[in-house]
């Protein structure tokens, strides 16, 4: 399902529901009657879910949206800046057959939250809809995916635009058999890897099993055996992963955080920001190493892991070598319980603990007062992410941040026949 060729696409579509921020998202629904946050993420209240449904069937009826005749995947190019540098990554919508984490077929990555797993699981008992995609990686590795890739984004796209936000964004509709054919034999080998949704994913999976329950007879290829999915090569150069820092409230006086912190990490007062974030990132290609963000002076601090009896008795040896010395591993069970004294309840509550992938944000946060600390980390190494899924492990919430988010609004997956 997509929306018909005389809406603009600039204004219609919009980033997934969790990223959009209360003030973006009264400014999406400003931008266009049409814009898919109507869909997406409609206006607050109780009545959220029904409305997205309400205004999906009156989209149908006049015109708005349209729903293909025939089977296509599509191709999406999306051009983006960051720090000065323009990025171009390429993606495949397809329809995804759901399989449990357990088979192996679809590995995540990380931990999830249980309150928007039941938000999409709402929307999509109302709706019927997938309205934004799961974004997976997969590694390619006899090079069969992407020559068929490229010999589609050779010829003319279906639509071409650009926005003031995210950049340049081109999509291919792919109906030749030939290809759909290469490209469904190319991926019935590959292993794929939830990079972002996670939550849309076991959302997706809740609401098959839930409609299997109720259901008279069952064959497998109904449509809510399948999630709208957004496939991305480990190796692309436009995959870029930025790291999610954390804000915390926590009321641990300095000097006795800095007191337990000393045990495991090497301290440095740092001058300024600037200085803070360029010896993080120096620091962090010899081993783990934070930025301390704090709301009295001395305000900033670097934080260098240094090898430590402490450590092993603080981070948990159940898990793998790779996941004990993941920087989020590290962070969440040496700085946040044991430095800031965190507890369990606080670990969970967002008025506690939040997270944000923007370091300026961050230092601006404390800086204001609106939190008493900030962690800041290094980004996490595509392979390491895979490494962790391949074992069956999963990194603590809110690890990765891919960026931009796949954009919702280019195609949509309806759950109905």
């Amino acid at each position: 399902m997509r929306y018909a060729p005389n809406v603009d696409l600039a204004a219609a579509v919009c980033p997934p529901f969790d990223v959009i921020s209360p003030q973006e998202q009264r400014a999406l629904h400003q931008r266009s009657p049409y814009n898919a946050v109507r869909l997406e993420l409609a206006e607050d209240g109780d009545e959220r879910y029904r409305r997205a449904a309400d205004t999906l069937r009156r989209w149908l009826e006049v015109g708005v949206l349209r729903r293909d005749g025939s089977p296509a995947f599509y191709v999406y190019r999306q051009q983006f800046q960051y720090s000065g540098r323009t990025y171009s990554r390429s993606v495949l919508f397809a329809r995804l057959r759901l399989e449990e984490w357990e088979k192996g077929v679809v590995l995540p990555h990380e931990r999830t939250f249980g309150a928007p797993k039941e938000d999409r699981l709402k929307l999509l008992r109302a709706a019927r809809l997938n309205t934004s995609p799961v974004f997976l990686l997969y590694k390619d590795d006899r090079r069969l995916i992407q020559p068929s890739l490229a010999e589609c984004m050779g010829a003319p796209p279906l639509v071409e635009f650009s926005d003031g936000d995210s950049g340049g964004h081109a999509l291919w509709r792919v109906d030749d058999s030939r290809l759909t054919d290469a490209l469904s034999l190319a991926f019935a080998g590959e292993t794929l890897y939830v990079a972002d949704g996670h939550h849309r994913y076991e959302t997706a999976l809740g609401y098959r099993d839930e409609r299997r329950a109720v259901a008279l007879t069952w064959s497998e290829s109904e449509p809510e055996n399948f999630v709208l999915a957004a496939l991305t090569a480990a190796d692309d150069p436009g995959l870029l992963v930025l790291p999610i820092h954390r804000l915390s409230n926590t009321d641990v006086p300095l000097a006795e955080a800095l007191d337990r912190l000393a045990r495991v990490f090497e301290i440095e007062a740092v001058p300024s920001s600037p200085a803070l974030l360029a010896a993080l990132a120096e620091r962090g290609r010899l081993g783990s190493a934070f930025g301390l963000a704090t709301a009295q002076p001395p305000e900033l601090y670097l934080l260098a892991l240094r090898e430590s009896e402490v450590l092993a008795d603080l981070v948990p040896q159940g898990g793998s070598a790779t996941w004990r010395h993941l920087d989020a591993t590290i962070a969440t069970y040496t700085v946040l319980r044991y430095g800031l004294g965190m507890d369990e309840a606080q670990m969970s509550d967002t008025d506690s603990l939040w997270f944000s992938e923007d370091a300026n944000e961050v230092l601006a946060a404390v800086r204001d007062g609106r939190c008493r600390y900030a962690l800041l980390l290094n980004p996490v190494p595509i392979r390491r992410i895979l490494v962790i899924a391949d074992t069956g492990e999963r990194m603590p919430q809110k690890s990765t941040f891919f960026y931009p988010k796949v954009t919702t609004g280019l195609v949509f997956n309806p759950l109905v026949d």
